[in-house]
């Protein structure tokens, strides 16, 4: 497969999805946005699920390679805390419409949403266990308060200001417990 091509569809993708919304999303759509045939679009998503499937791929290998960088390290180098930390950071910023759309819509889908688990799994505190002691609790609200910071500005009808939104992320990183 040519990267580049498959990047470009991605790309044009994304920004669609980013402008109109998933539905808007079609072959056609695509191969106007990315100047490309309908074949060619085909050649490298020979369907709608792969190309879902592509789209958020490219998302987690975003974010995975943000919270490394982040982290100074991949996940399982790291203790609980620095993984949280990096996280809080990462979700500390603004979601891309398109990016919190494709979260969304993977949950109706589970190939879509194993693939979230699973980078879900390796970076953020287990849900199952967020009530088994205090520091799980603690933990586990750390990630709540991130997962708002991240959606905040498309639920509401204000955006956080850019200096507000770091006290804020300063106040969520305060409250990872050390131990």
């Amino acid at each position: 497969m040519r990267s580049s091509r498959r990047t470009l569809i991605l790309e044009a993708a994304i920004s669609i999805i980013e402008a109109n919304g998933v539905n808007a999303l079609s072959f056609e759509s695509l191969a106007e946005a990315a100047e490309l045939s309908k074949s060619g679009i085909i050649y490298h998503f020979p369907s709608r699920q792969e190309l879902l499937v592509g789209i958020n791929q490219h998302f987690i290998d975003l974010w995975e390679a943000e919270l490394v960088e982040l982290a100074g390290g991949p996940a399982h180098e790291l203790t609980p805390q620095q993984r949280l930390r990096a996280m809080a950071l990462s979700m500390g910023s603004n979601a891309e419409r398109a990016e919190l759309l494709m979260c969304v819509e993977s949950q109706g889908n589970s190939q879509l949403s194993e693939m979230w688990t699973r980078i879900d799994n390796e970076w953020m505190p287990d849900p199952d266990t967020a009530c088994d002691s205090e520091l799980a609790t603690a933990s586990y609200l750390v990630q709540l308060m991130s997962y708002g910071l991240w959606a905040h500005d498309h639920v509401r009808n204000s955006h956080l200001r850019p200096e507000v939104r770091a006290q804020l992320v300063e106040a969520v990183l305060k409250q990872i417990p050390s131990s």
